[in-house]
């Protein structure tokens, strides 16, 4: 039977296959362009607005921005496609709607994402340096003194926020409740965030911009049933923004700045 540590272990090494795998990974982020109201020309030359090398011509196209819409005029010759198939003059579904629409050229794949009410190109590169060339993530030891019981206090009803992007945007969401624990002698405690069916917690602590992400870190856990929940820091991760400059990352709540060290889970990306 697998150990604590083995699980962790093979947690950790499942991350990295996925990750290197990928197409669409965070480490394969290419650009983050805001649209503006009208067009917004698409292609290698700095004469659009929307500038990459990899595209695989001066001109390829653009987006038209109108009305809350975002539609694609794709340039006959660039190979366009969306979701597999030529473009159409249909709206662009974006990452608000219940499946986004992808765009593919060339070595690219664009999506539409809203942020704040106003809609961005995310883009991704198949051909990213940054996974050809990922050593794999870096976490401290596995401390099984750092799976802890909590007291959980469920929030009814849950309490609404506003939370904060690093792009300047904000996003409503909720705390469903709050686990209280008691870490080297210290009392703690951590906001729990809706996010889908499960409790996110998005929190910075004594390590950060020393060993850790100075943006924060997080980790996932189910609702739990009752009025405790085990907080395993060991399973702690990295946001987004600690390995690209084009996510649109959360930052952590003032209320779970922990006043502590959290010695686990995952360590800075880059130095």
């Amino acid at each position: 039977m697998a150990s604590y540590e083995d699980n962790i272990h093979n947690l950790r090494a499942e991350r990295d296959r996925k990750t290197s795998s990928d197409p669409l990974h965070w480490l394969n982020l290419a650009g983050l362009f805001w649209l503006e109201e009208g067009e917004n020309s698409f292609g290698s030359s700095s004469q659009n607005k929307i500038v990459l090398p990899a595209f695989p011509g001066a001109n390829c196209g653009s987006f038209h921005f109108k009305n809350g819409l975002v539609t694609l005029h794709a340039d006959d010759n660039a190979g366009v496609t969306v979701n597999g198939n030529p473009p159409d003059d249909c709206p662009l579904r974006t990452d608000k709607d219940s499946k986004s629409d992808m765009i593919e050229i060339g070595s690219l794949t664009m999506k539409i994402i809203i942020r704040g009410g106003v809609p961005l190109v995310r883009i991704w590169d198949r051909e990213s340096q940054a996974v050809k060339n990922f050593p794999g993530f870096h976490y401290y030891p596995v401390k099984p003194e750092y799976r802890i019981a909590a007291k959980y206090i469920r929030y009814n009803p849950p309490k609404p926020i506003k939370v904060m992007e690093i792009i300047g945007t904000e996003i409503d969401s909720s705390f469903l409740g709050q686990a209280q624990f008691t870490l080297n002698g210290i009392e703690c405690t951590l906001e729990a965030e809706k996010s889908g069916d499960k409790l996110l917690f998005n929190f910075t602590d004594g390590t950060n911009k020393e060993t850790t992400y100075g943006g924060g870190r997080r980790f996932y856990l189910p609702v739990p049933e009752g009025n405790e929940i085990i907080l395993d820091f060991n399973l702690t991760e990295n946001w987004p923004c600690a390995y690209t400059p084009f996510a649109t990352c959360p930052i952590p709540m003032r209320e779970n700045r922990l006043p502590i060290k959290i010695e686990a889970g995952e360590l800075k990306y880059h130095e």
